[in-house]
């Protein structure tokens, strides 16, 4: 982590945790050079995991607010400025994240914006970077709400749960910058991040009453990876059946804003065109 960069935020009111959760490559020997009051250092003796260290800063935090933010990646200098005046202007909002860039490109995340499109989203993936967020202390500790044991999914899991009982949003502007490598949890243990996500969208799936054969499963992650191929008329006749369920079942349930989440899988058909 930049630590001098995070100092160095245009907002300076924060108390700034570290969780060094038994590092052993000097990282601990870095921290403690910085000698900052708003720095609260937490070292484990030995590795506790990433989910029992967030849900540890959780409970240890004393702001309004919470921001998320990963060892290797930058948050831009405004970037708990622009957050912290959204929340503070906008009450309703429990949850906020914004755009990343990747390191050394130009890719840009398209993360959707407002509360119901985000909802519809999140029955096929995770629409916050993690890295980005900001949210209410006061919901996370008047609703219990924690991290799951999803390991290296957890954060898919809990917007799904915040979003039972807060607004969340994307702001449109680039707050972050992601750096890439084949260590990070989304190349290393790809396959345990996949089943756990597998596991969610399931859950999701059930709460309409959806419970998909292998073949409809399939098509669902097709839609997630925007893999619909649009010019081949058998695969793309079975993902418009897939989304006519999908549409079906929420009329009965009435759990998403229904015509927004027909509006996100019409994205989805066009989208997986451009890509």
């Amino acid at each position: 982590m930049n630590l001098f960069l995070v100092l160095q935020q245009t907002f300076q009111d924060f108390e700034f945790l570290i969780i060094d959760d038994g590092s052993t490559d000097g990282t601990l020997e870095k921290i403690q050079k910085y000698h900052d009051s708003r720095i609260k250092l937490i070292v484990h003796s030995t590795n506790m995991g990433l989910v029992e260290s967030l849900n540890q800063g959780i409970s240890l935090s004393t702001g309004d607010y919470i921001a998320r933010m990963d060892g290797d990646d930058v948050s831009l200098p405004r970037r708990l400025e622009r957050q912290v005046a959204f929340m503070d202007l906008n009450q309703h909002i429990g949850v906020c994240g914004g755009q990343a860039q990747f390191m050394g490109k130009n890719q840009i995340t398209r993360a959707p914006l407002s509360h119901e499109e985000i909802r519809c989203f999140q029955l096929f993936h995770c629409t916050f970077a993690h890295p980005s967020v900001i949210f209410r202390k006061s919901i996370i500790d008047t609703y219990g709400v924690r991290y799951f044991p999803y390991k290296h999914a957890e954060d898919y899991d809990i917007w799904n749960r915040l979003a039972d009982f807060t607004q969340l949003t994307n702001l449109p502007e680039v707050l972050i910058i992601l750096r890439q490598h084949s260590n990070q949890v989304s190349v290393a243990s790809k396959w345990v991040q996949d089943r756990n996500a597998d596991a969610i969208r399931m859950y999701q799936l059930h709460q309409l009453d959806l419970y998909p054969t292998e073949e409809e499963y399939r098509l669902h992650l097709d839609f997630s990876d925007f893999k619909i191929r649009v010019h081949d008329f058998v695969h793309y006749s079975n993902c418009l059946a897939w989304a006519h369920k999908i549409l079906e079942a929420n009329y009965k349930k009435q759990k998403y804003d229904h015509e927004t989440l027909n509006r996100v899988l019409s994205q989805f058909f066009s989208l997986s065109e451009v890509n």
